[in-house]
């Protein structure tokens, strides 16, 4: 008998076969499912306490949150997203201020992923102000695939890992959307740096 909490697949593994089922999803499946985790989110209690909210611009088939960045926005929060930087030889993701998700506002980055200018305010994380003002940021975060201990599975570049890795504080205030058919029931091999959601809202 197989020892139990022992990963069953590879993240490579993993990634690919959750994508395909992902791709697969129909375009009203996704529209319902993106509705009812906005549903979800705007009731969720770190969500209403956050003053600023790291968001991403929906790729693909990912779950599309820009209708909770707009609520966000409607609601006096300030709205981040992602854009990719060189950094020497590595690359780095930091964040940048938007005032609505109208594509006309972006720009095509590295991944074909809609991403601000530059000219954007650029997110700030200090961390003496995270720990007198603990909640005030919130990262809804992306992914491929999720255990039941929100161990996850990215895209395969760090870049969430990377961002997360020096911001402890930041961690603990990071929920991250997916559809339902992306939680796996077993567990996900994990990494050294590898950062997990404090929460997964699940459509």
């Amino acid at each position: 008998m197989a020892e139990k909490n022992i990963p069953e697949k590879s993240k490579k593994e993993i990634r690919t076969e959750i994508l395909a089922k992902r791709d697969a999803l129909t375009e009203g499946e996704r529209r319902a499912s993106s509705d009812a985790v906005f549903e979800k989110m705007i009731k969720e209690p770190l969500f209403i306490k956050a003053k600023r909210i790291l968001g991403f611009m929906p790729n693909g088939s990912e779950i599309d949150i820009k209708k909770i960045l707009e609520y966000a926005l409607s609601e006096g929060k300030e709205v981040y997203v992602p854009r990719i930087i060189s950094t020497g030889f590595h690359k780095e993701m930091e964040f940048r201020k938007i005032a609505d998700v109208d594509p006309v506002h972006f720009s095509f980055g590295k991944f074909k992923i809609l991403e601000p200018t530059e000219d954007c305010e650029l997110y700030e994380y200090n961390e003496a102000d995270a720990m007198m003002l603990p909640g005030r940021d919130l990262m809804i975060m992306p992914g491929v695939a999720f255990d039941s201990y929100n161990r996850r599975v990215g895209y395969g570049g760090g870049y969430y890992d990377r961002f997360l890795e020096d911001k402890l504080t930041l961690r603990i205030h990071s929920i991250a959307v997916a559809f339902s058919l992306q939680m796996l029931d077993y567990e996900i091999p994990e990494d050294e740096g590898d950062a997990r959601p404090f929460k997964v809202i699940f459509s």
